[in-house]
């Protein structure tokens, strides 16, 4: 019957970062795990592509600030940050992870927790962009699930030093400080026993709930067949290990947040039912001086897909150095 709805959306979405100058590769950061990622061209090791270098001014001579982009629960990276990464792509070189229990990226170790998905990234980050001897900086962008992995990740490049130097990071819609009684609260408000079977739906009930939930404007009309091919393609994959990163967080949140070093943004759906936006608050009190905050109106827990626009024109402006004062203004 030819190619579904999905397929086609996958290779629009797969089109928008290689549009960015971005390419797929893959890099065994140990013996047990392989993590599949996109990158800018001047941070893989050189090829025939040349001409795509230079087309985003990545053309291994300049050495342009790198921004890593973490998706969180849902359908591939490729989905979530196709918004994203051709704005990003003129002022920034570009890595985007897939992680662990999502698309390609595989692990045999037992570890489910938040903290091993950024010390995956974090080995990853050691093995691309060549032999640089001068570090290099690093903002770290996380949107929900991948807020959590962000701010370990920071965290642990901090601690692990050498090529990269962390510049600002950035969380979207991620509730650093959950707990079991927020995984309650959320399961009951989308009507299941356990909040794994809202966030990784065993059926297209209750993935009708998780989009009705997740979009402050969700489709009115989703056809039955496009629902069960959203189910098997984007979230029946590797669905066990998914649960058990949820649990993962669930028994991992015992950890107390410290503030971050860098300037840290996050940025909020003011009609986020996820994470309800008073939650913002509180992981900004969480993390120190150094935070702004910015909610996005009539928007949901996808602010970076449902005004992608606005949330672009925050983020960069974040991440770009701010022009020096003049000394004739007064």
């Amino acid at each position: 019957m030819g190619f579904g709805v999905v397929s086609i959306l996958n290779a629009v979405f797969r089109r928008a970062f290689t549009s960015a100058g971005l390419r797929p590769s893959s890099a065994a950061v140990d013996a047990d795990t392989t993590l599949h990622f996109w990158a800018s061209p001047a941070l893989l090791p050189p090829s025939s592509d040349s001409k795509s270098n230079s087309k985003n001014g990545s053309d291994g001579k300049q050495r342009r600030p790198v921004v890593v982009l973490i998706h969180g629960f849902g359908p591939d990276p490729t989905w979530q940050w196709a918004s994203q990464v051709g704005p990003l792509s003129r002022h920034f070189d570009i890595v985007v992870p897939t992680l662990l229990f999502f698309g390609a990226s595989t692990t045999r170790a037992p570890d489910r927790s938040d903290a091993f998905q950024a010390a995956n990234i974090a080995a990853l980050l050691a093995g691309v962009g060549g032999g640089e001897e001068e570090p290099r900086e690093v903002h770290v962008v996380g949107t929900s699930y991948g807020g959590l992995v962000a701010y370990h990740l920071a965290r642990a490049l901090q601690v692990q030093g050498g090529r990269w130097r962390v510049g600002k990071v950035a969380l979207c819609s991620s509730d650093l400080t959950k707990g079991p009684e927020d995984d309650r609260a959320l399961a009951a408000k989308g009507g299941v026993a356990e909040v794994t079977e809202l966030m990784v739906p065993a059926d297209t009930k209750a993935l009708r709930r998780l989009m009705a939930i997740g979009a402050h404007d969700p489709p009115k009309y989703l056809p039955e067949c496009l629902a069960r091919e959203l189910l098997r393609k984007c979230f029946g994959v590797q669905r066990e290990g998914k649960i058990e990163l949820i649990r993962g967080i669930a028994t991992g949140h015992g950890f107390k947040i410290a503030p971050l070093p860098q300037e840290v943004l996050i940025v909020w759906g003011e009609f986020d039912q996820i994470f309800p936006v008073e939650k913002a608050h509180k992981v900004k009190e969480k993390l120190g001086e150094k935070v702004t905050l910015k909610i996005i109106p009539n928007t949901g827990h996808l602010p970076q897909q449902e005004d992608s626009k606005l949330f672009n024109q925050i983020l960069i402006n974040f991440l770009l150095p701010s022009p020096p004062i003049s000394a004739s203004v007064k």
